[in-house]
């Protein structure tokens, strides 16, 4: 029985083609040949996205016009049956004022398009946009209070030192035109493993582990290589990083579990993520793999039911989930936080995460939720299948002073 899945297939389109038929028509033909080629060699496509190439223009963006090409591409998601699609902004060089209209446009495509996501990026190499940080914490903020519960932060995301063709959402960044990436569900397979595997020491565990991924990735790369040659959709490469998956309980802390931790939280957490991190490289590099995105262990609260469980013991806190970016795969992410934090603090939290993703050259984000009217310790209230309720972190209310915001681009 094969029991590959792709999780997602993640396709980038130019914004500026989107209102030409032709360029629509490729579009969707090309989803289509990519769903099928999965399909009928048995392995399940959960869902196609639309990553939009980076917004990087020095000249103004009129905001009218930027906002019917939105309308145009929210349509052909519907024509292509896509659910949703992600747009970046590249925010690294921009001037001040370029910036401030961004972040106008990013709260209308919110506000309007339910099917939207938005990433910005705020460093990349060793720069960083310290005034583009703080912009971007205060859309944070302003977006939060679009509805009651602060959900709609679940579809922005601030990206730092972004790695090309990643797949996962908000996180997405393909800088070629037609071109598509995967990311390869891994978590349930490993824990499937790891069932049959319970009296093993680590190092049997590692090789069993690395067995099945590799039988798996390496369908899926023959099948995407094939794909690409016989109808000229560029291949970016698969993300093997380990994700839960709500509508289906899955859970990547349950992996640790299985692997001897008594919870995320406790000591052996980074130790744990530096194993399971290892384990997927080495499948990369000794199989020759098209690597993208991540590849790494994805703690991502609101959206694995026992990562919540284990904050709901306060074994979370803000600078341990931080610290575990070190070694897992995306950064700070679907953390609920009050919604009255500073503008100054949020801003600091992301340009920790962008010296980490800077020093050891990796790619992170900060996709956070400050809950409106609610403060630390209380739980969030949504109503949601793929999101489970769960305390609202504590913060400190410090962070670095305003004036340290002021410039458009900093050398760390």
């Amino acid at each position: 029985m094969n029991n590959s899945c792709v999780r997602a297939i993640t396709y980038s389109i130019d914004l500026n083609e989107v209102t030409k038929q032709s360029y629509k028509d490729k579009v969707k033909k090309d989803i289509e040949i990519l769903k099928s080629s999965f399909e009928t060699k048995g392995i399940f496509v959960r869902t196609v996205r639309f990553n939009i190439l980076p917004i990087k223009q020095n000249e103004r963006i009129d905001k009218f016009l930027f906002l019917k090409q939105i309308k145009v591409l929210s349509e052909l998601c519907e024509l292509a049956e896509i659910r949703w699609f992600n747009i970046a902004f590249d925010l690294i060089n921009l001037p001040k004022k370029d910036v401030q209209i961004i972040m106008a446009i990013g709260y209308d495509i919110i506000n309007r398009f339910s099917n939207s996501f938005i990433n910005f990026i705020v460093a990349d190499g060793e720069n960083v946009n310290t005034f583009a940080t703080k912009q971007c914490a205060q859309l944070i903020l302003d977006i939060s209070r679009l509805s009651d519960n602060g959900y709609d932060n679940f579809r922005v995301g601030v990206s730092l030192n972004p790695k090309e063709n990643t797949p996962f959402f908000p996180f997405s960044y393909g800088l070629v035109d037609n071109s598509f990436s995967i990311a390869v569900e891994t978590a349930q397979p490993i824990i499937d493993v790891l069932n049959t595997k319970k009296e093993e020491d680590l190092e049997e565990k590692r090789m069993a582990i690395k067995q099945v991924i590799h039988d798996m990735a390496l369908q899926i790369d023959t099948i995407a290589k094939s794909v690409s040659e016989d109808h000229s959709i560029k291949y970016g490469g698969q993300d093997l990083s380990l994700a839960p998956f709500p509508d289906d309980k899955i859970s990547v802390i349950e992996i640790l579990h299985k692997l001897g931790l008594d919870d995320i939280g406790s000591n052996g957490t980074l130790f744990l993520t530096g194993y399971l991190t290892g384990i997927l490289k080495d499948v990369i590099k000794e199989n020759e793999l098209k690597a993208a995105g991540f590849n790494g262990v994805m703690y991502s609260l609101l959206e694995d039911h026992l990562m919540c469980a284990a904050n709901d013991k306060k074994h979370l806190t803000i600078d341990k989930i931080i610290s575990y970016s070190t070694l897992c795969g995306c950064g700070l992410d679907m953390v609920p936080i009050p919604g009255n934090i500073l503008i100054e603090e949020l801003a600091s939290i992301i340009l920790d995460v962008a010296a980490i993703a800077i020093k050891l050259q990796k790619p992170l984000g900060v996709r956070v939720l400050p809950i409106p009217n609610k403060e630390e310790n209380e739980f969030t209230s949504f109503d949601m299948d793929f999101l489970t309720n769960t305390r609202i972190l504590k913060l400190k209310n410090l962070s670095l002073n305003s004036n340290l915001f002021t410039d458009n681009r900093f050398t760390i």
